[in-house]
C-alpha cells in the first residue's frame, strides 16, 4: 500500500529559491519580534505562540534550502518527521493565539464603568476599545459564558495539535510500506486538519457575534481577526484538499506525489504564504491595542471577589505611594512636612 505523500513534497533542487525567499522573509519579522518584546506598550504574552512560530520558520526554511543542494539531508528521515509535523500544527498554533485575542475582544464590551478595572483593555493606553461610560450596563452573565466559549475553544485547538503531531510523525522512509504506519498517518492528518477547521469557523463566528450583538465592539479588533482567520483557514482547507495523494517511496517523482511543479508553487502559495501573511498582521500592528489584551489577556477565570477587588486596591494604592515617593527623590526636592518636623520637636 503507498504511504500519504508528505506535504510539500520531497525536497528538490527546484524548492531552493523558494525556501529562501521565505526565509528570508521571516528574518524581517525579527526586529517586529524584538520590538513587541520591549516594547512595553505592546508586548502581550497573547503573542508568543506566533513569535515562537516565525523564529521557528526561519530555522525551517534553511533547512529545506540545504536539503535542495544535498541529497543526504533530502532523505533524512528525522527532518521529515520535523518538517511533516511543524507543517501541520504550525498553523495550528496561531489560531490558538487568535483564541486568546477572541477572548478578549468578546469580555471587554462586557464590563461596566464600576468593573472596568478588571477588564483587559483597562491596562493598554490608547486602545481602540471604549471604555464604558456612565449608564452601561455590566454583563457579568454574558461575561461568564463568553470565557467558556474561549475556554472550549482553546482546549479544542490543543486537542487538534495532537493528532497533527502524531500524523507528521508516522513519516519514515521505511514506513513506506507500512499499510498500519500509512493509515496511522492519513487518520490523524485528517483529523487534525478537520479539527482546526472547524474551530476557525468558531473563531469567526464568535467575532461576527461581537459585530452584530455588543455594542462596544470593536470594529478593528474585529476585522483583524476576520482576516487573520481566514488565512489560517486557507492553509486548512489546503491541507484537507492534499492530503488524499500518496506516494510508493520517500524519493518518488511520479504523478500524485506532491512534487510536480504546480503541486510544488501551491504549496507555498495557499500554505506558507498565508502562515506569513497571518504572522505579519499580528506582528506588524500593535495586537495589544487592537485587542485591548494587556499584558496578559483576559487570566481571569471569573469576576474579582470583594476580598480580590480589596487586596487589588490595596497593591494599586502601595504603588502610587511609591511613584510619589520616587517622584519626590528625582525631584531632588524636600516635602515641606520633612522640613518643619524637626522645628516642631526642637
Amino acid at each position: 500500500m503507498p504511504f500519504p505523500a508528505p506535504v510539500g513534497g520531497l525536497v528538490l533542487p527546484s524548492d531552493l529559491a523558494p525556501s529562501i525567499v521565505f526565509a528570508v522573509l521571516y528574518a524581517l519579522l525579527l526586529p517586529l519580534v524584538a520590538y513587541r518584546i520591549f516594547n512595553r506598550r505592546s508586548r502581550t504574552l497573547l503573542l508568543l505562540g506566533t513569535i515562537i512560530f516565525s523564529v521557528e520558520r526561519i530555522v525551517i526554511f534553511s533547512l529545506r534550502a540545504a536539503q535542495s543542494r544535498n541529497v543526504d539531508m533530502r532523505l533524512s528521515t528525522g527532518l521529515l518527521k520535523y518538517m511533516q509535523v511543524s507543517f501541520g500544527v504550525g498553523f495550528i498554533g496561531i489560531a490558538n493565539d487568535l483564541v486568546n485575542l477572541l477572548r478578549c475582544l468578546l469580555v471587554n464590551p462586557t464590563y461596566g464603568p464600576e468593573k472596568w478595572e478588571e477588564a483587559p483593555a483597562s491596562g493598554t493606553k490608547e486602545t481602540y476599545f471604549q471604555a464604558p461610560e456612565q449608564g452601561d450596563e455590566d454583563r457579568p452573565k454574558e461575561r461568564f459564558w463568553v470565557r467558556r466559549y474561549s475556554d472550549f475553544t482553546n482546549l479544542a485547538f490543543m486537542a487538534a495539535s495532537i493528532p497533527g503531531g502524531i500524523g507528521g510523525s508516522q513519516f519514515n522512509r521505511n514506513n513506506f510500506s507500512n499499510e498500519d504506519k500509512a493509515n496511522k498517518a492519513m487518520t490523524f492528518r485528517y483529523a487534525s486538519a478537520s479539527v482546526a477547521l472547524f474551530l476557525m469557523f468558531m473563531i469567526q463566528v464568535g467575532a461576527l457575534w461581537s459585530r452584530r450583538k455588543q455594542r462596544r465592539h470593536c470594529e478593528r479588533a474585529v476585522s483583524t481577526i476576520l482576516a487573520i482567520s481566514l488565512l489560517t483557514t486557507v492553509v486548512a482547507v489546503y491541507r484537507l484538499s492534499v492530503m488524499w495523494h500518496e506516494s510508493p517511496a520517500l524519493d518518488s517523482t511520479q504523478p500524485g506525489t506532491l512534487n510536480s511543479p504546480g503541486a510544488k508553487a501551491s504549496f507555498y502559495i495557499l500554505h506558507i504564504l498565508p502562515e506569513w501573511l497571518a504572522s505579519a498582521i499580528l506582528l506588524g500592528f500593535n495586537t495589544r491595542k487592537t485587542f485591548g489584551t494587556g499584558a496578559f489577556g483576559d487570566w481571569r477565570g471569573a469576576d474579582d471577589r470583594p476580598k480580590d477587588i480589596e487586596r487589588r486596591e490595596k497593591r494599586k494604592a502601595e504603588r502610587a505611594a511609591k511613584k510619589a515617593a520616587k517622584s519626590v527623590y528625582e525631584s531632588g526636592t524636600t516635602p515641606i512636612a520633612d522640613i518643619y518636623t524637626p522645628i516642631l520637636y526642637a
